[in-house]
């Protein structure tokens, strides 16, 4: 990987101060001529970082300088690097960030359910099949409730749905659907609901289809949460034990 350039790293610094709450909404970033002397880089360099910022939408350009903008009037590229501020995650961004992405399934399964090919409907019965018949690892069941999400999104013929999914998925799967975070899932609560989705494909009951992924994104949401939770109180559990 080639090395980030200076204007890029600067902006990734500052990105990450403003996003930690060290500069407030509304307060002016230092100058160009103080950030130049910090970071031992010309002016016009510090120009650039600030351009940087502005295009995620965490500053704006003003005569004199950059002042921070709201979050609220940022970019959805913010939210990629709000996640990757901590280590786990907040847990209630990243259940931000799944409630969001099924939303996003729910719409897909409900105009997929009532547009599929017969096809596309045998595959994401089959799809479903995979995942209940047999005694699947962790890693296998969330590889292929993606794919099951591939197949809605292909079936609704919808090419933006399909966009924002890839991005969704690229940004932010590492963050909020690690594959040692889902391995625990309960299956027991999960299999009933993906009988519940096969039969409203089977009879093309788009609102049940709906209704079952959001069941099923809820168990994931409410796992996630748990674990996330879990992981951020262990330090201070185990403080407190002396160990």
């Amino acid at each position: 990987m080639p090395k980030p350039s200076q204007h890029t790293s600067i902006a990734a610094s500052l990105r990450d101060d403003i996003l930690r709450g060290q500069y407030r909404e509304g307060e002016r970033l230092p100058s160009e001529r103080d950030l130049a002397e910090r970071f031992g880089v010309h002016r016009s360099t510090i120009r650039e970082a600030f351009k940087r910022l502005e295009q995620l939408g965490v500053a704006d350009i003003q005569r004199g300088g950059a002042r921070v903008n709201p979050i609220e009037h940022a970019s959805l590229d913010v939210v990629e690097h709000l996640l990757a501020l901590e280590d786990p995650p907040s847990p209630e961004l990243v259940d931000q960030t799944l409630e969001t992405m099924s939303g996003l399934l729910a719409m897909s399964a409900r105009l997929a359910t009532e547009r599929a090919t017969d096809d596309q409907r045998d595959a994401l019965l089959e799809k479903i099949r995979e995942m209940t018949r047999d005694k699947q690892r962790p890693s296998q069941r969330a590889s292929r409730f993606s794919e099951l999400g591939d197949l809605f999104v292909e079936a609704t013929g919808n090419l933006v749905f399909r966009l924002v999914r890839n991005g969704l998925r690229s940004r932010y799967s590492e963050y909020v659907l690690p594959d040692h975070r889902t391995d625990h899932v309960p299956e027991a609560a999960v299999t009933p609901l993906l009988a519940d989705l096969a039969g409203a494909i089977e009879t093309r009951d788009a609102e049940a289809a709906s209704e079952a992924i959001l069941a099923i994104t809820s168990e994931l949401r409410l796992h996630m949460r748990e674990t996330l939770e879990a992981e951020r109180s262990a330090p201070t559990a185990a403080m407190g034990t002396g160990r």
